[in-house]
């Protein structure tokens, strides 16, 4: 820009120039007035523009650096603008990091004040590139001379920590913005552990839900309060400009023009030279860091009852003999009665420091162990007990519990008061060799599918390891062609020395097909069962035959192949009709019980006890055990009607299942041999002591023909004397609902059977294929889950 053609009037016109918003004007006089006057009023304030933050050593320090400046001069060129700040160590002090630009946008404190936005980014996200940082010079050319101006500039950062706190109150907590991301993680709390977070974005109200799981978290009598650790969240990150200082450190070349100052702009001469103005602008910002924690707030406990401070436990019995059982013996005394009391007595079997079986006293369901079921020589056993309160009391940490007089440690669980350990005994050693009473299979897989292949999969308790094993396992097919008896057509053993040549292998199982399936226990050492041994397979009693070298049972388990249900149904109403529930005296059992065509509930017996504890079963498999029989009914004798049902395919019942019998409902009581599944409740079979009850008159004529009402006339309840636990089951509804078609009405007192006539009439089973002779039609048979 050479303006030597152009008179003085036009140059002094030309010597007014915009650089970032900011008027100047630069007079003839300018090298007399000196250089330094020049730039305060040419550059007073930088551009606001954010400075682009780098991985500079510099900004990770306490002090302010000062790296050596390279400055570059290009003349006539524009500042770009400065992209915002997105990371950064954090420092207390202020850091300067030197950049060779000018923020685009600066403006001379003595103008307007640039707009709010310039100071105060509104985005943490790194700029496009267009928009960054680029080192360069500044030449500002007066009268189009060639005077020039060469700023460095440096960035200066001042480090703010901010801490905020998200609080979950009761393990909920509500935040802006999509924190999705959050779900599945875990914070952990001081003193509390690790908590799963669980998030749940609303995008109409553009907040999160945080969800933490404190169902496990025991309230106490006051507000807690826990805390993580304070950690950054880099997202909430700020960086806003302060403002900037300008430094004059120079002229090149550094003589003073002397003369006509108009010949200052003629060129590169030598009586004028070629100034350059060097300075120096430090841009200054503050980052505030934001470290957030979370605070979960736990409410103090709504209990307005009476804490106990003292519970006694008395009569605990600590001195058992050899081959004896376990039985509750602990109480509470009379004055605390009303406070609490024991939820159950534990004895646990303990080999190598670890528990191998349990005996509850509450007779519930609190793990996998065996049933302690006598207390062995030689073994070692751990006494705890559970106490609840009662309404209106509670328990404490500071409930000091005393067990026949000695003071023993116990602790909350809940509500309950756990008292663990609270004596070990060890039962003398005997010197002569127990026979087995018990004999134990777990795992066996029997709800294959079809097209599954068979596999062993049986297993014994580990504290059993080293009195038995399992000698092999045998699945076979069953062919039900003749109603009357069973054949076994294929075989499969997980001992292949088991096969004989011919004979048909089981490759896989085949939908609508029955198998039976056996299994032989093998003694260890000098091991022995009793004559009177009881054998489970997967928690159920089997039969069994004892064998030269262990037991074997022959009908242990059976399974119907068929395609898995996908949505099983309760069983609302039991329908029984055309019952013979009343007799007189002399007259005998008759069983005349049926179902609906088309019932879920299928009858596999009826029965009838008295209350001089005889028995009689329809069904012949139960009835030729019974010692103390009814042969016919006899007068002041209480009878009380039961009948055993199971359920149909896909079906379950369950403790609310209503009985109606003869078109009129009934109460009933559950047997402890009824099949119930633990984890779910549902009822497979049901020995049912219903509450329908008769006593027959003295006559002077004995009738022996049955005197069937039309209807059941139920009797005031009788407690008989069986060996079925009783829980009462109170039915008012009468609707029945049948949504299957399974088995047809029998008359002549048959009822429909599903599988027990298989297990009620096996006499043996041969290892190599022996014909399995059973009554019952195998369409119908066991069906399992």
């Amino acid at each position: 820009m050479c303006g030597s053609h152009f008179d003085k009037q036009t140059q002094r016109e030309r010597t007014c120039s915009l650089v970032h918003g900011t008027w100047r004007c630069v007079g003839a006089k300018i090298a007399c007035a000196g250089a330094c006057a020049l730039m305060v009023g040419q550059l007073l304030l930088p551009s606001v523009a954010l400075a682009t933050e780098c991985a500079d050593p510099a900004a990770g320090t306490d002090e302010v650096a000062a790296a050596p400046v390279t400055p570059t001069v290009v003349e006539d060129t524009a500042a770009p603008a400065i992209a915002p700040a997105t990371d950064a160590a954090l420092t207390a002090q202020a850091t300067a990091e030197p950049q060779q630009t000018v923020p685009t946008g600066a403006t001379d404190e003595s103008n307007d004040a640039a707009p709010a936005e310039q100071n105060t980014p509104s985005d943490n996200a790194a700029t496009p590139a267009n928009d960054a940082i680029m080192p360069c010079g500044v030449t500002d050319v007066v009268g189009g001379s060639g005077v020039r101006v060469n700023i460095t500039v440096r960035n200066n950062y001042t480090d703010i920590k901010k801490e905020e706190t998200i609080e979950y109150v009761e393990g909920i907590a509500l935040v802006d913005g999509d924190q999705s991301a959050l779900d599945g993680s875990a914070l952990t709390f001081i003193g509390l552990g690790d908590l799963i977070v669980h998030a749940a974005y609303d995008s109409a109200s553009n907040k999160t839900t945080l969800t933490l799981d404190i169902s496990k978290i025991q309230r106490q009598k006051e507000e807690q309060k826990y805390f993580t650790e304070y950690k950054e969240n880099k997202s909430k990150m700020t960086t806003t400009y302060d403002g900037s200082k300008l430094t004059y450190t120079g002229t090149e070349p550094g003589n003073i023009i002397i003369g006509d100052p108009d010949d200052a702009f003629k060129g590169d001469t030598e009586a004028t030279g070629k100034p350059t103005i060097n300075e120096i602008r430090d841009d200054y910002y503050t980052r505030t860091h934001v470290y957030e924690r979370a605070c979960l707030v736990i409410p103090a406990a709504e209990s307005e009852s009476e804490s106990v401070s003292f519970a006694n436990v008395q009569n605990t019995n600590f001195n058992w003999q050899l081959d004896t059982g376990p039985q509750a013996t602990a109480g509470v005394p009379n004055y605390d009665a009303d406070k609490y009391e024991i939820a159950y007595e534990c004895w646990q079997e303990f080999e190598n420091n670890e528990p191998v079986a349990a005996w509850y006293s509450d007779n519930g369901s609190h793990g996998s162990l065996p049933t302690i079921t006598k207390f062995k020589s030689g073994k070692e056993y751990v006494y705890s007990l559970m106490l609840k309160p009662k309404d209106g009391y509670s328990f404490s940490d500071e409930t000091v519990v005393t067990v026949n007089g000695e003071t023993v440690k116990s602790s909350l669980s809940g509500e309950f008061l756990y008292v663990p350990a609270i004596k070990t005994i060890t039962m003398p050693a005997s010197s002569e060799n127990e026979a087995l009473e018990n004999l134990n299979v777990n795992d066996v897989k029997i709800d294959y599918a079809p097209g599954e292949a068979p596999r062993a999969t049986a297993t014994i308790p580990a504290a059993d390891a080293d009195k038995y094993e399992i000698a092999y396992e045998c699945w076979e097919e069953m062919d039900g062609s003749d109603p009357a008896e069973l054949t076994p057509v294929a075989f499969w053993y997980s001992d292949p020395a088991k096969y004989t040549p011919g004979m048909k292998k089981i490759d896989h199982f085949e939908e609508g097909k029955f198998y039976m399936y056996s299994v032989e226990l093998k003694l260890k050492g000098d091991n022995t069962v009793s004559d009177g041994c009881e054998m489970n397979v997967n928690g159920h009693w089997a039969h069994h035959i004892k064998t030269v070298d262990g037991v074997f049972a022959p009908n242990a388990d059976n399974m119907l192949c068929e395609q898995p249900i996908d949505e099983w149904r309760a069983i609302d109403v039991i329908e029984i009709n055309g019952a013979t529930t009343t007799f007189k005296a002399g007259d005998k059992p008759i069983f005349t019980a049926n179902v609906p065509t088309g019932s879920n509930s299928l009858p596999q017996c009826e029965f009838w006890m008295g209350s001089d504890g005889s028995e009689v079963n329809s069904q012949k498999f139960w009835d030729q055990n019974i010692t103390n029989h009814i042969d016919v009914f006899k007068p002041g004798v209480t009878y009380r009607y039961g009948i055993y049902l199971k359920s149909a395919r896909g079906f379950y019942f369950t403790p609310d299942t209503k009985l109606v019998i003869n078109g009129q409902e009934c109460g009933y009581q559950v047997g402890e041999a009824s099949v119930v599944d633990p984890e779910s409740g549902w009822i497979y079979t049901l020995w049912l002591n219903t509450d329908l009850t008769f006593t027959p008159e003295a006559t002077s004529t004995p009738d022996l023909q049955p005197t069937p009402e039309p209807k059941p006339t139920p009797q005031p309840e009788v407690k008989p004397e069986t060996k079925s636990a009783a829980k009462p089951a109170t039915t008012t509804a009468t609707i029945k609902t049948v949504e299957k078609t399974t088995q047809a009405k029998k008359g002549d007192a048959v009822l429909a059977t599903t599988g027990d006539t298989t297990a009620m009439t096996v006499a043996a089973l041969g290892i190599a294929g022996a014909t399995v002779a059973a009554v019952g039609i195998a369409a119908t048979k066991r069906r399992k889950r």
